[in-house]
C-alpha cells in the first residue's frame, strides 16, 4: 500500500482516496549515471523475456547501489525465470531488507509491477509468501490483526475503485454513482466500527503491531469518517505519526479534510474538489506561497507535481501557468 507510483493522497471532495499510504516517499535510489543505465537496460531485457542479461544488468546496478526494492524484486524475477531459485530467494529477502513496505506493495497491488504476474501461481509466489512471513515473524507483528486490517482495506478500497469508471460512464450525478455511494456509505460505517473496537483493544495499530503496510488502514478509515469522528481520532493519529507509528503525511490529509469539511481553507493542498463536469481542482489553500514547505515537513512532494500527477492545470501564487 505504499508507493512505487508515488500514489498521491488524491482525496476528492466527498469522493475517495486511492491508497492507504497515500504520500509515501520512495527511497533515494543513486542518480550515477551507470546504475541509471544498467537498471533501464535490466528492464529492457526483462521484458524481452532475456533473463540472463536481465541478471547481468541488474548485478552491474547493484555494485554501484541496491536501494530500490522495485528493481531487486525485479532482479528476483529475472533470477526465477532463469531458473536460479536460490538467487531469486536471495534477492526476495533483499527487496524485503531495503523496504518492506513497497517490496509488499509490488507484489500484491498488480498496478505497480504487472510484470509478476505470470508468477503469481508459481514456486516464486510461495518463496515471496515465505519471506514476507519471516519478516513479520521477526518483527513479532500481530498477525491475526495484520489480516483483518488487510480485509478492512479492501472492502474500503474496492468499491472506490469504481468511481472514476462509473463517473466517466454515466457521470457525477448518475442513480449508478448513487447506488455506489450508498454502498460505500454502508461499507464506511461497518468498518468504522471494527476500527473503533481495535482501537479500545490495542489503540492505534502502527507499524509495531501490523507493519508499515496496514498501519495507515485505521487511519483511512477514519478519513473516511464523519467529521465528528474525523475530530475525535485527530489527536491519536498525531500521536501515532509522532511517535513512527504511522505516516506522518497522514495526519497532513486529515487535517486538511477536517479543515474543508468545517468551510476552512486547507493547509497542505492535499483535497481534490471535482466539479460537476469531471474537472479536478483544489480546494482552496491558506497561505498558498508557502505550501510546499509545509508540505515538505509532512513528507509530500511539491503541490506542482501532486497537480501534474492528477491533470490539475495549477498556476502557482505569484507565476502564470504554461498553457
Amino acid at each position: 500500500m505504499k508507493a512505487l507510483k508515488r500514489i498521491s493522497e488524491l482525496l476528492f471532495i466527498g469522493v475517495f482516496s486511492t491508497h492507504v499510504a497515500p504520500a509515501q516517499k520512495l527511497p533515494t535510489v543513486s542518480q550515477d549515471t551507470a546504475y541509471v543505465h544498467a537498471v533501464e537496460q535490466a528492464l529492457t531485457h526483462l521484458q524481452k523475456g532475456d533473463c540472463q542479461l536481465c541478471l547481468d544488468s541488474y548485478k552491474k546496478a547493484f555494485q554501484i547501489s541496491q536501494n530500490s526494492a522495485l528493481s531487486t524484486m525485479r532482479a528476483a524475477l529475472c533470477a526465477y525465470r532463469c531458473g536460479r531459485e536460490d538467487l531469486a530467494r536471495t534477492y526476495i529477502d533483499q527487496a524485503i531488507t531495503v523496504d518492506y513496505g513497497i517490496a509488499e506493495d509490488i507484489w500484491f497491488d498488480r498496478q505497480i509491477a504487472p510484470e509478476f504476474d505470470a508468477v503469481r501461481s508459481t514456486n516464486m509466489a510461495t518463496y515471496v509468501r515465505e519471506a514476507f512471513a519471516r519478516k513479520d515473524a521477526a518483527l513479532k507483528l500481530n498477525i491475526p490483526l495484520k489480516n483483518e486490517l488487510q480485509a478492512i482495506y479492501e472492502t474500503d478500497q474496492q468499491p472506490r475503485a469504481q468511481i472514476d469508471s462509473l463517473i466517466q460512464k454515466y457521470g457525477n450525478e448518475s442513480a449508478q454513482m448513487q447506488q455506489l455511494w450508498q454502498h460505500i456509505h454502508r461499507t464506511d460505517s461497518i468498518n468504522l466500527i471494527r476500527i473503533e473496537s481495535i482501537i479500545r483493544q490495542y489503540g492505534y495499530p502502527g507499524k509495531r503491531l501490523v507493519g508499515p503496510n496496514q498501519s495507515n488502514t485505521a487511519w483511512l478509515i477514519i478519513q473516511h469518517s464523519p467529521l465528528a469522528t474525523q475530530e475525535k481520532y485527530l489527536p491519536l493519529i498525531r500521536k501515532a505519526a509522532e511517535e513512527g507509528e504511522m505516516d506522518k503525511s497522514n495526519v497532513a490529509l486529515l487535517v486538511d479534510r477536517i479543515r474543508m469539511y468545517k468551510g476552512q481553507k486547507q493547509l497542505y493542498g492535499s483535497q481534490i474538489a471535482i466539479d460537476p463536469s469531471g474537472k479536478r481542482h483544489f480546494h482552496p489553500i491558506a497561505d498558498e506561497v508557502n505550501v510546499n514547505k509545509r508540505r515538505a515537513d509532512m513528507d509530500l512532494g511539491s503541490i506542482e507535481d501532486y497537480a501534474r500527477e492528477n491533470d490539475i492545470l495549477y498556476k502557482p501564487v505569484g507565476r502564470k501557468s504554461k498553457k
